[in-house]
């Protein structure tokens, strides 16, 4: 006979809301995922001061949370400006 105390049922659930969680998180869409600078500098692999100036120079859509100064970039956006820099074949 199997016990299961009250505690493991609730680790259980705790480890299933978990991994609900993350999965709907990578199923969301480009419009719906959303990097801070930090995210968006560790998925380009780029610099603060390179992200920073891709919002100078308009080549990158954000957010900015005016109490804050928070940034945030939409995913879609993100593509967008890679689609721009894109070089097909010769």
């Amino acid at each position: 006979m199997i016990k299961i105390n009250i505690e493991e049922i609730k680790e259980i659930k705790e480890t299933l809301l978990n991994l609900k969680t993350i999965i709907l998180e990578k199923n969301r869409s480009a419009e719906q995922t959303i990097f801070d600078n930090k995210g968006l500098m560790q998925y380009l692999k780029i610099s603060a001061t390179k992200a920073q100036k891709l919002r100078n120079e308009g080549k990158l859509a954000y957010s900015k949370e005016s109490r804050t100064g928070k940034i945030w970039y939409r995913l879609s956006d993100v593509l967008t400006y890679l689609d721009s820099c894109y070089y097909g074949r010769f």
